[in-house]
């Protein structure tokens, strides 16, 4: 999750991290948006690839 919220701080866009036993969970959404949008995706992208 650290290096997770690296990028997250690099796209200056933040998702909501929920740690739990044996399982994290980002939850990405841009609030202004309403919704999901390309940043998001793109965001989620750069995350998958260092899961």
């Amino acid at each position: 999750t650290c290096a997770a919220g690296h990028l997250a701080e690099r796209a200056d866009h933040h998702p909501d991290i929920l740690i739990q036993y044996r399982k994290v969970t980002l939850t990405l959404s841009t609030h202004s948006a309403g919704g999901l949008t390309q940043k998001d995706i793109d965001l989620a992208g750069e995350i998958n690839a260092i899961a």
